[in-house]
C-alpha cells in the first residue's frame, strides 16, 4: 500500500533587495519509527520519539518564534523546514534537494537539528567541521554567548540525517546532535527524559548562527574532505 507524506515549511522573506533571494535553511525531521504491530493488551507499543526527533522539531519551532518576534527581520530569506521520511531513508530532504522550493544555487547554508535533548546538559556535538569551516567559525563565535561545550566527533553520523542530502549538493551545513542513548529507536524515548533547558540552549545557538548567516553578504565555503 502506497502512502504519501509531506515536508512542512515556513518562509521568512529577507529584507535586502538583493540578499533576500539567498536562503538559509533551518530544518529537523518530524517523523519517527511508528509502533509495534504485535503487542499485548495494556503494553506500551508507541515509539514516541521524544528525542528523535521531537526535540529537533521543537528547536526549529522555537527558532521560528525568535525570528517572528524580532523587531528587525533578516537580510537573507530563512526557510524553516520540518522534513518527512528521515527514518525511512532521508526521503524528505532528498525530495527537497531534487525539487527545491527555492533555488539550491541561492541556498547559502543549512542547519539541521536531530536529537538535541538528551545526555550531558551542557554539550552539543556539531557536524560539518571539515566541510563547512566558515559556519563552524560563526558557531564558535556565537557560542561564546551561549556557553555550550562543542564536540566535533560525529562525522560517523554524516550520512544518517538530513544535512547529508544538502552536503551532496555542496551546500555548507551544520548538524546539531547530542548523541545516542539506551532509548534510541526504542519505546522508552519519552518526553519525561528530555532536558528542555538543553534544547533551549541549542536552539538559541542555532538561532544566533542563522541570524549571522542571514545578515551578511558572505558566501560560505563547502570543502570536500581531504582537500
Amino acid at each position: 500500500m502506497l502512502q504519501s507524506t509531506r515536508n512542512v515549511v515556513g518562509l521568512i522573506e529577507g529584507t535586502d533587495p538583493k540578499l533576500k533571494n539567498e536562503i538559509v535553511i533551518i530544518g529537523a525531521h518530524y517523523d519517527h519509527v511508528g509502533y509495534l504491530k504485535q503487542h499485548k493488551e495494556g503494553e506500551d507499543y508507541i515509539f514516541n520519539g521524544a528525542d528523535d526527533n521531537a526535540s529537533g522539531t521543537s528547536a526549529v519551532l522555537a527558532i521560528a518564534k525568535a525570528f517572528g518576534v524580532a523587531k528587525q527581520k533578516p537580510k537573507r530569506s530563512v526557510l524553516l523546514t520540518a522534513f518527512a521520511g528521515e527514518e525511512k531513508g532521508l526521503f524528505g530532504s532528498r525530495a527537497y534537494v531534487e525539487q527545491p522550493l527555492l533555488p539550491l544555487a541561492n541556498t547559502v547554508a543549512m542547519l539541521n537539528l536531530d536529537m538535541v535533548g538528551r545526555n550531558a546538559p551542557d554539550s552539543v556535538s556539531v557536524g560539518g567541521v571539515t566541510r563547512s569551516p566558515d559556519l563552524i567559525k560563526i558557531n564558535e563565535e556565537e557560542n561564546r554567548e551561549v556557553g555550550l561545550h562543542l564536540d566535533y566527533s560525529i562525522e560517523q553520523y554524516h550520512n544518517r540525517s538530513d544535512q547529508y542530502n544538502f552536503a551532496r549538493k555542496k551546500i555548507p551545513f551544520l548538524f546539531y546532535h547530542t548523541g545516542e542513548h539506551a532509548d534510541y529507536h526504542r519505546l522508552g524515548d519519552h518526553a519525561d527524559k528530555i532536558n528542555e533547558n538543553k534544547i533551549a540552549k541549542i536552539a538559541t545557538l542555532a538561532f544566533r548562527v542563522a541570524w549571522q548567516a542571514a545578515n551578511t553578504n558572505q558566501r560560505f565555503r563547502y570543502v570536500e574532505p581531504n582537500q
